[in-house]
C-alpha cells in the first residue's frame, strides 16, 4: 500500500495519448444531509450512497474538508460502512480518500476498502487495512480494474468513531503497446507545444509549477534529457529517467525574474515516446518591481506570498472587525491589517503594501477563499498610508446573483436588485441565508461584527441590497455592512441606558461538554478562556449552565472568577447542570437536585433531574427570594425522546404548581425543544402546558417567533420561563441571544449553543446613580392605567414632585415603540393624565414607560382587548 500526501482537491490529470485527459469520479459529501447513524441511503453529487452506522457530521471533533464529512461509529461493534449504490463506468486506476480518527480518541479505528464488479452482489478487499491517523490524511490505493465498478469503505476494527472524506476514483488506463508520454502541469493535462503562463512575479521572487511525466505504455519510457531555455526560468533535476507503465516522475519549473518586463522560454523533454519523442512546452511570465503601485486586478493574479503595492478607496473599514476592503478602477481586494481597520474610514484613499494571501481557516483548496493582503508565512511587513484628500465613497456596481456566483466581482462593492431572502424573522450573526433574484440563487452572509444587522428582521418581498462580495470555500457571499445596506431597522433593547448594577440579569448557556476534550472542543485551555470572556461580556448575576462535564474544571472556573460562587449537580450523568452567581447580588439559601417522589428517572434523561437553587437576590436595596430550576432535557427528535421531554415537562409543572405556586420561580435551561412547535415532526411543543398557563411566561418564546436560533444546528431550544410573580419585574424586550462574534471560531472553540439572557427590574424607580435614587421623592409616580383592560382608549396618570422634562411612550411586547404620548416636554410638578387611543392596534399586552431628564424611569403594563 502507498501512502500519498496531496493538497486537497488536486486533480491528477493523466493523458492516454498526447491529447486525451484522464477522467475521474470525485465525491466530497458536501451536497447531502444525514444526521443519524441509522442505516439509509443518501443522495450525493455523484449518486446514491448507502450509509450504515454512519452520518454526515460537522461537529468540532469531526475532521473533514469543506463543510462536512462522513463519520462512522463502531462503538456498538457493528462494522460501520458506506458504499456506492451505482456503478462507475470506465473502471478504476486508483482510489484515494482522506481519513482520520474522530477527536482525540485512541488510534484503534481502521478502514478496509472493498470493490465490486457485479453491482454489489459480492465484494473483494483491496489494499491493506489502514489505521486512522490523528490528522486528516490522504491515502491512495492502486486498483487497475476495467469496466463497471463500485466501492465500499468499512470501519473494520476499533471501538469508537472515525472520519472519511473526499473520495476520488480515477479511470482505468488501457496501456499503449509502446512507450507513451503523458504530461501534466499543476495537475492539468498539457499538450505538446502548449504555452505555460506564470503569474506576474516581483523581482527576485519566484513562482513554481509542478511538471509531472507519466508513462501510459507497456514498454518502458526512457527520458534522456529535460532542458529549459530562456532567462528567468529553471527546472529541477530529473529523479527517475526510466518509467514503467503508470509510473510517474515530477520536476519543478520555476520562474524568477531578475528585472522588470516580459520573459519567454521553453522546456523540452527528450525520450523514446512514440507519440512525442521531443515534448516541448513554451514558458512565459512578467516581472515587476516590489514598490510599484499596480492595478488591483493585476495584483489579484499574482501568486500567494508575492509582495504588492496597491491603491484604492475604502469601501469597508472595520465594520466586520477586519478585513478592510479597498477598490480601484480595475478591481477590489481585502486587507487584513488591524491598524488599517482602526484608522480607515469609508471613502478614504489608501496605499497598501504587503504580501498577497487568502483567508483560509479550514485548510481548503487554494483559491477557494477570499484573496487579501495579510501576513503570509511569517511575512508581516505590511504598511499603509491614508492619503490626505477628500473622502469619496464609490458607487456600487449593479450586478446579479448569477454574476456574483461567477466569481468576477470578489471583494467589490456591489448592488443587487430585487432580491428575495429565504428567511423570515431575525437575522443572526455569523450566519448564511439563501437569496435569489431573476438570475439565480446565492448566499448572503450576516457578519457577527456588523452589530446593526444582528437581530434585525428580514424584509418581506424583494429588496435592493448593497455590500461587498466575500468568498468562503468556493462560495461567493454578499456581505452587507450595516442595517442601511439591507434597508432594515436597527434593533434596540429597552433599558440599554440603565446600568446593569441597577438590574438583575439571568442567563442560560449550554457550554458544549465543558472540560471533556473527547466530546466537545478539543482545546481545553481555549474553551476555558473563552467561557470566561463570554461571562465577562454578558455580565449576568445568575448563569444556569448545562453540559458541565468536568467538576474540577468548573471549580477552577469559579475560583478564577473571584466575584462569583458556584453550584453543581451531584447526579451521575456525565453532562451536569450548574449555577454561577454573583456573590454581591445573590445570597445562596439552598440547592439540590430534585428527585424523590416527584420525578420519574427515565423521563429525565435517566437521571438528569432539575437542579434547584433557592436564593435571595438584592438590587438597589430591594430583595427577592427566588427559586431557579435548571434542566437539560432529553435530546433528539425521535418519538421516544419527545415522549421523555413531554412527560418530564408535565411532571415539572405539576411539581411547581403544587409546591411553588406563590413563589418567584425561574424555569431555565436547555429544553432541547422549541415552544411554537416541536423538533419532532407533527408534535406540539412538549412545554405547551407552560405556554398556555397564564401563571407562567416563556419570555424567550419571543426570540423563537422572531426567528432566532440558540443552537448552531438552527433551532431555538434554550429557554427562560418565569412565574407570574415575576412578570412585573421582567423588562419586556430585553431577552436576547448573545452575539458571540467577539470570540474567534466560537462554534468550534467554545460551544455549539449561544448564551440566552434577559433582565429583571426590582424597583419601580430605576436610575444609573445610587445617590440620585436615594434623593428621589416618593411622589414621582406612574399610576396603573384606567380602565385596564381597555378598549379602545385608556387614561394614564403620573405625578411629578418637581418641574421636569418628560417623555411618555408605549411599546408592544416585541419592544417596538407604538406611540409617544409626551415627547420630551417640560411639565410642571403635580398630577397629570394622558389619554391613550389604541384604535389602530391589535389586542394584546403593551408596556408604557415614563422617562425624565434626570434619568428616572418608570414602567407598567396594560392590556388591550378588542
Amino acid at each position: 500500500m502507498r501512502n500519498l500526501y496531496y493538497s486537497f482537491l488536486t486533480t491528477i490529470v493523466l493523458l492516454l495519448t498526447f491529447d486525451a485527459a484522464h477522467a475521474q469520479l470525485f465525491e466530497d459529501f458536501e451536497d447531502g444531509s444525514k444526521g443519524s447513524y441509522a442505516a439509509s441511503s443518501v443522495t450525493l453529487s455523484t449518486g446514491d450512497w448507502y450509509m450504515e452506522e454512519a452520518l454526515l457530521g460537522s461537529l468540532p471533533n469531526d475532521k473533514y474538508n469543506g463543510s462536512q464529512g462522513v463519520r462512522m461509529d463502531r462503538r456498538d461493534g457493528i462494522a460501520a460502512n458506506i458504499y456506492m449504490q451505482f456503478d462507475k463506468p470506465n473502471g478504476a486506476d486508483e482510489v484515494s480518500f482522506y481519513l482520520a480518527h474522530y477527536g482525540d480518541l485512541a488510534e484503534d479505528a481502521a478502514l478496509q476498502v472493498q470493490y465490486s464488479v457485479d453491482s454489489g452482489s459480492s465484494w473483494t478487499n483491496i489494499g491493506d487495512e489502514i489505521t486512522a491517523p490523528e490528522e486528516l490524511t490522504e491515502y491512495s490505493i492502486p486498483v487497475e480494474i476495467d469496466g463497471d465498478i463500485r466501492f465500499k469503505f468499512i470501519q473494520s476494527s476499533g471501538t469508537d468513531r472515525m472520519n472519511i472524506d473526499d473520495i476520488r476514483i480515477t479511470d482505468y488506463i488501457e496501456p499503449a503497446d509502446d512507450a507513451t508520454i503523458a504530461v501534466t502541469v499543476d495537475g492539468s493535462g498539457a499538450e505538446a507545444n502548449a504555452t505555460i503562463d506564470f503569474p506576474t512575479t516581483t523581482i527576485d521572487a519566484e513562482n513554481s509549477k509542478t511538471l509531472e511525466i507519466k508513462n501510459v505504455g507497456n514498454e518502458s519510457l526512457n527520458i534522456s534529457e529535460v532542458s529549459v531555455s530562456g532567462a528567468g526560468f529553471t527546472v529541477s533535476n530529473l529523479k527517475d529517467s526510466s518509467l514503467a507503465f503508470n509510473e510517474t516522475t515530477e520536476l519543478t519549473l520555476t520562474f524568477s525574474p531578475g528585472s522588470e518586463g516580459a520573459f519567454q522560454g521553453s522546456v523540452t523533454i527528450e525520450s523514446n515516446a512514440v507519440n512525442s519523442s521531443s515534448f516541448g512546452l513554451n514558458l512565459q511570465g512578467n516581472g515587476i518591481a516590489t514598490d510599484e503601485v499596480i492595478p488591483i486586478a493585476e495584483a489579484r493574479e499574482l501568486s500567494f506570498g508575492t509582495r504588492v503595492t496597491v491603491a484604492g478607496r475604502v469601501t469597508v473599514a472595520d465594520e466586520f472587525g477586519g478585513p478592510a476592503f479597498i477598490q480601484d478602477g480595475t478591481a477590489a481586494i481585502a486587507v487584513y491589517w488591524t491598524p488599517l481597520h482602526a484608522a480607515a474610514e469609508r471613502g478614504d484613499s489608501v496605499v497598501v503594501t504587503g504580501p498577497l494571501t487568502e483567508f483560509n481557516p479550514v485548510d481548503g483548496p487554494e483559491g477557494d477563499f477570499l484573496t487579501q493582503i495579510a501576513e503570509h508565512e511569517g511575512d508581516d511587513d505590511i504598511s499603509y498610508e491614508i492619503i490626505d484628500t477628500e473622502k469619496r465613497e464609490i458607487e456600487p456596481a449593479v450586478i446579479t446573483i448569477s454574476q456574483m456566483n461567477a466569481g468576477g466581482f470578489e471583494a467589490e462593492y456591489v448592488l443587487i436588485q430585487d432580491v428575495s431572502i429565504d428567511h423570515s424573522g431575525a437575522f443572526q450573526g455569523e450566519q448564511n441565508y439563501d437569496i435569489s433574484d431573476g438570475s439565480g440563487q446565492g448566499t448572503i452572509r450576516i457578519d457577527g461584527d456588523a452589530e446593526s444587522l444582528v437581530g434585525t428582521s428580514a424584509p418581506d418581498g424583494t429588496v435592493n441590497i448593497v455590500g461587498v462580495i466575500d468568498q468562503f470555500f468556493g462560495t461567493y457571499q454578499l456581505k452587507p455592512r450595516d442595517a442601511d445596506d439591507l434597508g432594515v431597522e436597527e434593533v434596540t433593547f429597552p433599558g440599554e441606558d440603565i446600568s446593569k448594577d441597577q438590574t438583575f440579569e439571568i442567563a442560560t448557556w449550554n457550554i458544549e461538554w465543558f472540560g471533556s476534550t473527547s466530546n466537545g472542543p478539543e482545546d481545553e485551555e481555549t474553551q476555558f478562556a473563552n467561557v470566561k470572556q463570554v461571562i465577562d461580556s454578558v455580565d449576568a448575576d445568575l448563569y444556569a449552565f448545562q453540559e458541565i462535564s468536568n467538576a474540577t474544571q468548573f471549580a477552577d472556573l469559579v475560583a478564577e472568577l473571584e466575584e462569583y460562587g458556584g453550584v453543581i449537580a451531584d447526579f451521575s450523568q456525565s453532562q451536569k447542570t450548574a449555577y454561577l452567581f454573583k456573590r454581591a447580588t445573590i445570597d445562596s439559601l439552598d440547592s439540590d437536585v430534585v428527585t424523590g417522589d416527584f420525578f420519574t428517572q427515565q423521563y429525565w434523561a435517566n437521571g438528569r433531574y432539575p437542579l434547584m437553587f433557592q436564593f435571595n437576590a438584592t438590587v438597589n436595596g430591594k430583595s427577592r427570594e427566588m427559586y431557579a430550576f435548571n434542566i437539560h432535557a432529553k435530546a433528539f427528535d425521535d418519538a421516544g425522546s419527545y415522549n421523555q421531554r413531554e412527560n418530564a415537562a408535565r411532571e415539572l409543572k405539576g411539581y411547581l404548581d403544587n409546591l411553588h405556586s406563590s413563589d418567584n420561580v425561574i424555569f431555565i435551561g436547555d429544553y432541547n425543544d422549541t415552544i411554537t412547535g416541536s423538533i419532532t415532526a407533527g408534535e406540539e411543543s412538549p412545554y405547551s402546558e407552560f405556554d398556555s398557563d397564564q401563571d407562567y411566561t416563556i419570555i424567550t418564546k419571543n426570540l423563537e417567533e422572531k426567528g432566532f436560533d440558540s443552537q448552531s444546528s438552527g433551532s431555538m431550544i434554550d429557554h427562560i420561563t418565569i412565574s407570574d410573580e415575576l412578570n412585573d419585574e421582567y423588562i419586556p424586550g430585553t431577552e436576547r441571544v448573545e452575539n458571540t462574534s467577539y470570540i474567534g471560531s466560537y462554534i468550534s472553540s467554545t460551544s455549539d449553543h449561544f448564551p440566552i439572557w434577559t433582565r429583571l427590574q426590582f424597583e419601580t424607580i430605576v436610575t444609573s446613580n445610587d445617590e440620585e435614587l436615594a434623593a428621589t421623592p416618593r411622589s414621582f409616580e406612574l399610576e396603573q392605567n384606567y380602565p385596564n383592560p381597555f378598549n379602545p382608549s385608556t387614561v394614564i396618570s403620573y405625578q411629578l414632585s418637581d418641574n421636569s422634562t418628560v417623555t411618555l411612550q408605549v411599546f408592544d411586547m416585541l419592544g417596538r415603540k407604538v406611540a409617544t404620548l409626551v415627547n420630551n416636554e417640560r411639565v410642571a410638578s403635580g398630577s397629570h393624565e394622558v389619554t391613550f387611543d389604541a384604535s389602530n392596534l391589535s389586542s394584546g399586552m403593551y408596556i408604557y414607560q415614563l422617562f425624565t431628564d434626570s434619568g428616572l424611569q418608570l414602567t407598567k403594563k396594560m392590556m388591550l382587548i378588542k
